[in-house]
C-alpha cells in the first residue's frame, strides 16, 4: 500500500481559516471591484489600489474610517480576524504604497502591533476579478505564515512584474 503525504514542503496547502479568509474576501470584494472594472472600461477611469491590512492590539474598523479619504472604499473582510481592505481610486503604485506606509505608521502610533499589509495596483481589466482578489489574499497569507509584519508588501498581479528576489513560499507545518 502506498502512503500519500498530503503536506509536502512544496505543496500549496492552506489551513481552514485561510480558505475561509479567501472566501470572505471573494464574497465581499467581487461586486465593488466589478464596479471599478466598469469605470475603467467604460468611463475611462484610472487605476485603483487595494490595501489588505490587519493588526493585533488595535481594532482597525474605527481608525481606518477616520484615516481614509472620502473617495476610498473600506471593506471589512473579517471582523474577528481584524482584516480590512481599502480600495483607493485614482491612485498609482507609488501613492498606494505611501498611503499603506502612512497606515502602518498610524497603527503603530496608536498601539497596534503585528500589522500585516499587502498593497496591489490594478491598472487594467485584463485579469479576472477572482484572480486579482486571490493574488492579494495569497500574498497576505504568505506574509502572515512567514511572520513578516510591520512592512508594506506588494502583491503583483502580472507574473512578469515580480522581482527575482521575491517569490511566494508557503509554510505547511
Amino acid at each position: 500500500m502506498v502512503e500519500i503525504n498530503r503536506r509536502k514542503s512544496d505543496s500549496i496547502a492552506f489551513h481552514e481559516d485561510e480558505v475561509k479568509l479567501a472566501k470572505n474576501a471573494m464574497d465581499k470584494l467581487r461586486t465593488t471591484i466589478e464596479f471599478f472594472y466598469y469605470l475603467m472600461d467604460y468611463r475611462e477611469k484610472d487605476s485603483f489600489t487595494m490595501i489588505m491590512i490587519s493588526a493585533e492590539d488595535l481594532l482597525l474598523r474605527v481608525p481606518l474610517k477616520k484615516w481614509k479619504r472620502q473617495s476610498d472604499v473600506l471593506i471589512e473582510i473579517d471582523r474577528e480576524l481584524n482584516v480590512y481592505v481599502l480600495i483607493s481610486q485614482s491612485t498609482d503604485s507609488d501613492g498606494g504604497k505611501r498611503f499603506a506606509e502612512i497606515l502602518l505608521s498610524n497603527i503603530d502610533m496608536n498601539g497596534g502591533e503585528g500589522t500585516y499589509c499587502v498593497e496591489t495596483d490594478i491598472t487594467s481589466t485584463e485579469h479576472s476579478i477572482q484572480e486579482v482578489i486571490f493574488k492579494i489574499v495569497e500574498k497576505y497569507i504568505s506574509i502572515k505564515q512567514e511572520k513578516k509584519s510591520d512592512k508594506v508588501h506588494i502583491a503583483y498581479i502580472n507574473e512578469d512584474d515580480i522581482p527575482e528576489e521575491e517569490e511566494i513560499n508557503y509554510l505547511t507545518d
